[in-house]
């Protein structure tokens, strides 16, 4: 069950939508629906909610079974979710090579907002994180994080190009107002956690921020919009004393993605604030 303070929260902001909606609609008749499509990796697939399910037509596609960001804004009355492609550990190139399929080419033709998270599956934060763990630098010590975070640069030019392309392709399909959300910090960098130290937790935050400024100037050359979530999620990842970033033994492939929580309190604001905007 969602805290009192989430669903007051989710319910003002939605009140907003609904004023955005009314104030677009034509001066007789009803305020128009909104058509949205949801593509992208595991960050727009509701990972870290809990559960598994997978998308029909759509090979190895899976999703989380928790609320998140997409679902709270579908059950608004103006706003139709027509297609929820979001793939768990989709690249961008994945996303790209999914939008020329039909089912999502048909979807995209009448959609008027397109939103996905892209180039996490790129750079390969999992590798990110298991290489540079407090467990594995116990292990084998610091020099295979080093050499990694050493490749970043590189691995982050090339995610923020084929963002652009996937971009540009949906662009093509679509007239639709295009909303590329980033990526939270994922750890609380003031102390050691169990997880990461302080130190290699701030250099991760750091080349998350260097992601999401490359994703955003690269699909912004594209017609894109840029949603910077990071200040939603301020003092709210593992190892805060109030996180919503998942991270727990027994959670498997959701660890490492927000909480329903994450989801609706730091995702669900500017996904709406962008979707208020659409005319």
């Amino acid at each position: 069950m969602r805290p009192v303070s989430v669903r007051r929260t989710v319910t003002a902001l939605v009140s907003a939508l609904a004023l955005a909606s009314t104030a677009a609609s034509p001066a007789a008749g009803a305020p128009r629906t909104i058509e949205l499509v949801n593509l992208g990796d595991s960050f727009s697939a509701a990972f870290g909610t809990g559960g598994l399910q997978q998308v029909e037509g759509v090979d190895s596609c899976d999703q989380g079974t928790g609320r998140d960001h997409v679902d709270e804004l579908g059950s608004h009355p103006r706003v139709e979710v027509t297609l929820d492609a979001a793939c768990a550990g989709y690249t961008a190139q994945e996303v790209e090579d999914l939008v020329s399929t039909k089912p999502v080419r048909e979807a995209l033709a009448t959609a008027d907002v397109v939103t996905l998270t892209m180039g996490g599956n790129d750079i390969g934060w999992a590798e990110f994180i298991g290489t540079c763990s407090a467990a594995a630098e116990a292990e084998s010590g610091p020099a295979p994080c080093d050499a990694l975070l050493a490749q970043a640069p590189a691995r982050i030019a090339a995610a923020s190009s084929s963002a652009a392309e996937t971009a540009d392709a949906i662009g093509t399909e679509s007239d639709a107002r295009i909303v590329v959300l980033g990526y939270p910090n994922l750890f609380d960098d003031r102390q050691d956690s169990p997880l990461i130290s302080a130190g290699r937790a701030a250099q991760l935050n750091d080349w998350t921020d260097e992601l999401n400024a490359a994703l955003a100037a690269a699909v912004a050359e594209e017609g894109a919009v840029f949603v910077d979530v990071t200040d939603r999620f301020r003092g709210h990842g593992v190892g805060s004393a109030d996180p919503w970033i998942l991270f727990a033994p027994e959670a498997g492939a959701h660890n490492l993605h927000p909480t329903e929580r994450g989801y609706l309190c730091g995702y669900f604001p500017g996904l709406l604030s962008q979707v208020a905007r659409t005319r």
